[in-house]
């Protein structure tokens, strides 16, 4: 009987051991099942943190990201280059009144049509401006384009479209214009004033122009303009030459030969 009471009570004693040892156990696995949670967690935390992607796979920006962009000092965009006005071939108010826009709309315009980039030759740069013009103002497309290829350094100044030279240079005379047109198509009277043997006259057209040559191969155009009943202008171009040099060197030669035809026709 003794040995009997004896097992009941170890077996008491384990069955109250085991009762205390098991609310231990299971908080164990409820902390063990807590870890996942908090990794869980932590992933949460690593995709909020990191930047989301579009569909396209860049980041995408978010509202505050963009607010914060917004209020950012932006950089200054820097300032056009003043532009040289004597590049243009005529003034700003010229080419207002024939055009409607002046010289920096008139670059602003072109600038926005690509007309600086190496594909748009003359040509191409006339068609755009004309593109805003009647097609009676082809002269002053010409004008147009000229101008805009001089001051984007297209062309150098007196250069034409077929990267030669071109020398102009005129007068207003105080006498009638058949007068100054004799003065230049007689021999006669033109080898008075005129300090030019090598000249060669090739062509004239009656009160309107005379053609000539110089030996070295420029060409001459002499344009005579009624501006009132006893004035004319004279205009000389001069063309195919080499360089600004030859320029400056035919206007300085024309310029002293007006001087001289003006003193001939005062007589």
């Amino acid at each position: 009987m003794a040995i009997r009471k004896k097992s009941a009570a170890k077996k008491a004693a384990t069955k109250k051991r085991a009762a205390r040892k098991a609310p231990a156990k299971k908080a164990v696995k409820r902390n063990s099942a807590r870890k996942p949670a908090k990794k869980a967690t932590a992933k949460r935390v690593a995709r909020t943190s990191a930047p989301t992607k579009t569909a396209a796979g860049k980041p995408k920006v978010t509202k505050k990201a963009a607010a914060a962009r917004r209020a950012a000092p932006q950089p200054r965009a820097a300032a056009p280059k003043p532009v040289d006005r004597s590049l243009f071939p005529c003034g700003d108010a010229a080419i207002r009144a024939a055009t409607g826009k002046g010289w920096d709309e008139w670059l602003t315009l072109l600038d926005a049509a690509g007309a600086s980039k190496p594909a748009f030759d003359h040509q191409k740069v006339w068609e755009l401006a004309m593109q805003s013009l009647p097609d009676s103002a082809g002269w002053w497309g010409q004008m147009v384009s000229v101008g805009y290829e001089r001051a984007r350094g297209l062309r150098e100044k007196h250069e034409t479209c077929a990267g030669d030279f071109q020398a102009t240079l005129s007068k207003t005379f105080q006498v009638p214009l058949f007068a100054a047109f004799a003065a230049w198509a007689d021999a006669s009277l033109r080898g008075q004033w005129l300090d030019a043997p090598a000249l060669d006259f090739t062509k004239l057209n009656a009160g309107k122009n005379i053609r000539a040559r110089w030996p070295d191969g420029a060409l001459l155009d002499i344009r005579f303009n009624a501006t009132g009943p006893d004035r004319c202008q004279i205009v000389v171009d001069t063309m195919k030459l080499s360089d600004a040099e030859a320029v400056a060197k035919a206007k300085a030669f024309w310029q002293s030969q007006f001087e001289r035809l003006q003193a001939y026709l005062r007589i």
